[in-house]
């Protein structure tokens, strides 16, 4: 068997994610506290779950950090279980944990780079995104292009053969969202209200990064690297790759259903385990998107604890432990 680890991005997020997974398992609480030295902030009092999703995740910074954070918390169950991946990758946010789970930069490293992350998407320009499922990039598309005389508006997150996501300037969005449902007859989601996130028009806001990333000093990864931008692998990265593709990837489409196809197409054995809050990309894997492929998720809204006990009990079965 082949273990894919996925990593969701900045919409998987709840009020209480934090505090949940700090109690779940040790290791955690002392990686919030770490956490909360090198950003030189109470964490676990930002994401309390007395505190509203407005106040918890009221700037992008907060967001991104919030899911970076939580992302690694699930990775720590995994790893204090001695269960291993052969292969990871990330959407969007995820991808900097992906970045983390390769060895191209150490958890501090990311975690001050996904804050100035944030704080470049909260400078950036102003717009908003959709969800629209179920259709294809095809069925959007002379959509996009009508609604696009009232300003930008591009398919950014192509995420499965069914859903996507739209992103641009809000009354380009706005009018895309009234076509769809007058000629597809689906209800678009909206799932954010500032920023437009991978869109070309979000590109001041990748520029701003990359003189942050610039800085950085990215390492010769241990397992392959698969940017969101390529869909592929990026064979021996180097420093200007690194940074080339993560800047570029803040104004460019997440390749996340090329991504799986990718992987899929390599290792048919793959077994792709979601390690983040909720079950977005669980649920992208349908009945009629790799039916067949074994697949699993560390959260649950039931039982937490049970749930991931059962589910490090099956990885355990098809064989990827190891001494903890």
């Amino acid at each position: 068997m082949t273990f894919v680890w996925m990593f969701p991005g900045q919409s998987s997020r709840y009020v209480g994610m934090i505090e949940k997974l700090a109690a779940l398992h040790a290791p955690n609480r002392d990686l919030l506290g770490h956490a909360s030295e090198l950003l030189g902030r109470d964490l676990l009092a930002c994401y309390a779950s007395s505190r509203s999703d407005e106040e918890m995740f009221a700037t992008n910074r907060d967001v991104q950090i919030g899911v970076f954070l939580a992302n690694h918390m699930f990775l720590q169950i995994l790893q204090g279980a001695g269960i291993v991946a052969d292969y990871s990758l990330g959407l969007s946010l995820g991808e900097w944990n992906h970045i983390v789970h390769i060895g191209a930069l150490s958890f501090e490293e990311a975690l001050l780079a996904v804050e100035q992350r944030g704080l470049a998407y909260d400078a950036g320009p102003r717009g908003a995104m959709a969800s629209v499922f179920p259709a294809s990039v095809e069925d959007l598309e002379p959509i996009l292009k009508r609604a696009g005389k009232l300003g930008i508006i591009e398919a950014v997150n192509l995420n499965s053969p069914r859903q996507q996501v739209i992103s641009g300037e809000t009354a380009a969005l706005e009018e895309a969202i009234h076509l769809i449902e007058e000629e597809l007859f689906l209800q678009p989601v909206v799932i954010e209200r500032q920023v437009p996130m991978h869109a070309s028009m979000f590109r001041p806001a990748g520029e701003q990064f990359r003189a942050y990333l610039s800085s950085l000093s990215f390492k010769t990864p241990h397992l392959p690297y698969l940017p969101n931008r390529l869909g592929h692998f990026q064979e021996a990265p180097t420093q200007e790759d690194f940074v080339e593709l993560l800047s570029s990837h803040v104004y460019r489409p997440v390749l996340w259903r090329h991504s799986i196809d990718f992987l899929v197409a390599q290792h048919p054995d793959a077994v792709l385990v979601e390690v983040g809050p909720k079950g977005v990309l669980f649920n992208l894997l349908d009945r009629r998107w790799h039916r067949d492929i074994r697949k699993f998720k560390m959260d649950s809204a039931q039982d937490t604890a049970a749930h991931q006990s059962e589910v490090l009990e099956a990885l355990r079965a098809l064989g990827h432990a190891h001494a903890a």
